[in-house]
């Protein structure tokens, strides 16, 4: 071999001569250890200093514990190294950049689908530094072939803090966060709150895991299961779309939500759902998979709220054994409709002062009795007109006092069944609220003050108590945070109010509240892989979502 060819081997030797030196590896790690402390403003860092020191230069402690110093390098100790160097930057880019999400529920759909896989990018909004540092890499909340072990010790809590990121949260995002009110779940069922299932059926039965049938009197053990209680960072995580940041006031008019009094910008792929009655022929099946509808939402087409005919009367003029109920897309209805086997379709909007329970904020339902209603009720029955007239002017405050009330005046069991129903078109109650209308709200803004009432805690009641950890009671009609007697309350943090983009099945803000910012994790950034559930084999991929960018959508 000629000198010149061995110049660039000899000049290739010493480049990575070089880059093994010590002293080089030093300075590398000790500059990017430098850029962490000032990203994570954390001085307990430079301890690490000390243990870089030592790695590369006085080799005091054998921090390779698994192999001999000196030894030669065989293919097993080059596998740990390889393995432990990948978990650990596995781990560092989970916490502080990127992590793999996939899309369990339909609440997003069509925008975000069912068994779509995304990365999820903790750096647009800052990633936010672990809560529960004692946890077990790579999980979440539980352990994986348990059915409720934690994967986590909270000996240890971790003040809130979130490093500089590259924005904030804008109306419209799509937002990944804990779960706000799962802090508390029933290991049986841990897709509901278990606020609500306290709502449902009483704190105590939760508690004791027992139902007591209505109807035979016996008693069902295990409905709940073990009460499991969660750190923000350890809660489940949702994704939903930020309709209303901090500073904001949201109200939904008939479906449509408005922010400060501007109506929101629609999405292509929002979805609600539609009433469609039939002349008795079935929609064809290739006509569901062109409209992606999926199998799920055909198998509970028949199902409805049993008091539709009170705020959709229309309805009545048609045979409903004939009629199905499907979320669409205003594509998706534009092609509907012009079927000939289509006799009627409409959007289901629930009226406004029409209570849901369900609905945020879970105060108790009240009603007056008013003129209509006792013309409604002397139409069916003279007792019941007589009973009703008495109480004209009075609230009730449950909707229980009235079914008394009712059961006590008459026998006639569907005329409680339309008294009860058409006392929902006549409540009182300051937030008689469902899920199309809903508010005015103001979301907290960080650094604002609110002037505090009765009659607006109980919107804002949970975030002053339990995301901001303060002491609050009401006593003698007055308020009281941490033992002083105040008419006012300034906010620590900023507040989201979320929703999901399929509008009538999704559990979102409308009625669960606010989502803090303490408790937000990252944005959807890319759909890596999106599997159909309703196909197989390679049908299943869906191929045009392939590496598609979610921050458009």
């Amino acid at each position: 071999m000629k000198k010149e060819d061995k110049k660039p081997e000899k000049e290739l030797s010493k480049f990575k001569k070089f880059l093994k030196n010590k002293y080089f590896n030093f300075g590398i790690y000790s500059f990017l250890l430098l850029l962490l402390i000032i990203w994570t403003q954390n001085l307990w860092l430079i301890l690490i200093f000390g243990i870089i020191f030592d790695y590369f230069i006085t080799k005091k402690v054998n921090w390779t514990f698994w192999k001999k110093r000196d030894a030669l390098k065989t293919k097993l100790i080059e596998w740990v190294d390889a393995i432990i160097f990948a978990g650990v930057a596995a781990l560092i880019i989970r916490t502080l950049l990127l992590e793999a999400y996939t899309i369990p529920t339909s609440s997003m759909e069509k925008t975000l689908k069912v068994g779509d896989y995304l990365f999820v990018s903790k750096y647009h909004y800052g990633p936010r530094m672990p809560i529960t540092p004692l946890a077990v890499p790579f999980t979440h909340h539980t352990l994986p072939l348990t059915k409720y072990t934690p994967a986590f010790l909270d000996w240890i809590q971790m003040p809130y803090k979130r490093l500089a990121g590259l924005t904030e949260i804008k109306n419209d995002d799509i937002v990944v966060f804990n779960f706000p009110v799962g802090d508390t779940v029933a290991a049986n069922m841990q897709a509901q709150s278990y606020y609500e299932l306290c709502r449902q059926f009483g704190k105590d039965a939760v508690f004791k895991d027992e139902i007591v049938s209505p109807y035979n009197g016996l008693t069902q053990k295990g409905v709940f299961g073990k009460i499991l209680v969660r750190p923000i960072d350890k809660k489940d995580n949702y994704v939903k779309r930020c309709v209303a940041i901090a500073g904001d006031i949201i109200e939904v008019i008939d479906g449509v939500v408005y922010i400060n009094g501007k109506a929101q910008k629609y999405f292509d792929e929002m979805q609600y759902k539609y009433a469609i009655v039939t002349d008795g022929t079935p929609l064809n099946p290739r006509i569901y998979e062109n409209l992606g509808i999926s199998q799920e939402d055909q198998s509970q087409s028949r199902y409805y709220d049993p008091n539709l005919l009170i705020y959709m009367p229309e309805l009545s003029a048609y045979d409903l054994t004939n009629m199905i109920i499907l979320p669409l897309t205003k594509r998706s209805y534009e092609q509907l409709k012009t079927l000939p086997n289509i006799l009627f379709i409409k959007k289901i909007i629930k009226p406004k002062a029409y209570k849901e329970s369900y609905i945020f904020p879970h105060t108790p339902i009240k009603y007056v009795v008013n003129d209509t209603l006792l013309k409604y009720a002397q139409t069916f029955d003279e007792k019941l007109f007589t009973a009703l007239n008495e109480r004209v002017g009075k609230n009730y405050s449950t909707t229980e006092d009235f079914v008394s009330l009712l059961v006590e005046n008459s026998d006639d069991s569907l005329l409680l069944f339309n008294v009860v129903n058409y006392l929902k078109l006549a409540q009182t109650d300051t937030y008689a609220w469902n899920e199309d209308n809903f508010g005015p709200f103001w979301i907290p803004k960080a650094g604002e003050s609110l002037d505090l009432t009765i009659e607006n805690l109980p919107l804002y009641e949970r975030a002053i108590n339990v995301y901001e950890n303060n002491d609050l009671k009401v006593k003698d009609g007055l308020i009281f945070i941490n033992g002083t007697q105040t008419n006012t309350y300034t906010f620590k943090q900023d507040y989201f109010f979320m929703m999901g983009d399929n509008r009538h099945n999704s559990a979102d803000s409308r009625f669960w509240g606010l989502v803090p910012e303490d408790h937000i994790v990252g944005t959807p950034v890319i759909i890596w892989l999106s599997l159909d559930k309703d196909k197989k084999f390679l049908s299943k991929i869906r191929w045009d979502r392939f590496f598609k960018l979610t921050r458009s959508l």
